[in-house]
């Protein structure tokens, strides 16, 4: 009896045999098979129902696999599946920006390539103005679309080299990769005038959403977190100040 045991994420799929030693006593016997039939009972489950059908096809350069539940519930490949849950990890659902988590991993990593090659390393923090406001008057589902559109706003206006989170809310990230702290107050003022041109859903005007923007850049030798704390401070002085405007702190 030769026993096969294949991953999930490969039901459906063709196994090739690579480099394998044709001499084997089992593969020569799987080449002389050709197609057979058996049943596992219980594979996963632990359950009297879970039966599942394997066909096996073999020739001289694969072995293909074949497993279908015999109650006829599909089985999703765990590849999709883990494709699926990777993707749910690092993005935003409702904007399809990267989420905190993931800007969490991507600083630490834009941080590690900042140290060893030197490159330029800056950061802004956007903050959609009176939003709570937005909500209240026009319902979530208003400011769900706000949400999704101030996000494509900032994708349009920003360089494809510069990455773009959900820090929280409806505060946005924005890093800039290989720009120096005394070009951000350009990009930023770009970013602000863009949301204060466009006219919202469900507004009717243009201003009737603006932005909030705080920067700054990461001086040689600290800490990444300082990025962050810099940047968030600079926001703050921005709203302080009556909102709409950016404020880039360079120190």
């Amino acid at each position: 009896m030769t026993l096969i045991c294949v991953h999930e994420m490969y039901i459906g799929e063709v196994a090739e045999i690579v480099s394998i030693n044709g001499d084997i006593p089992e593969i020569k016997r799987l080449r002389n098979m050709g197609i057979r039939e058996g049943k596992i009972i219980d594979l996963l489950h632990h359950d009297p129902l879970a039966t599942k059908k394997v066909v096996i096809g073999v020739d001289s350069t694969r072995v293909a696999f074949d497993v279908e539940l015999a109650y006829n519930i599909k089985v999703r490949p765990l590849k999709s599946y883990f494709e699926t849950v990777k993707t749910q990890a690092q993005y935003d659902n409702l904007t399809g920006c990267f989420n905190r988590h993931e800007a969490n991993r991507i600083l630490k990593s834009e941080y590690e390539k900042f140290i060893t090659k030197g490159s330029p390393l800056s950061l802004l923090i956007a903050d959609i103005d009176f939003f709570k406001k937005i909500n209240d008057v026009h319902g979530h589902n208003a400011g769900d679309e706000v949400l999704r559109t101030f996000a494509g706003l900032l994708r349009q206006n920003m360089k494809r080299s510069d990455i773009l989170c959900r820090w929280g809310g409806e505060e946005f990230l924005i890093l800039l990769r290989g720009t120096p702290v005394n070009n951000t107050v350009q990009v930023a003022e770009r970013l602000r005038q863009s949301i204060e041109a466009y006219v919202f859903p469900p507004f009717k005007n243009s201003g009737s959403v603006t932005a909030s923007i705080g920067g700054c850049g990461l001086p040689p030798d600290r800490p990444i977190q300082l990025l962050i704390e810099t940047a968030d401070k600079a926001l703050y002085m921005a709203k302080d100040n009556g909102r709409n405007q950016v404020r880039i702190c360079d120190d």
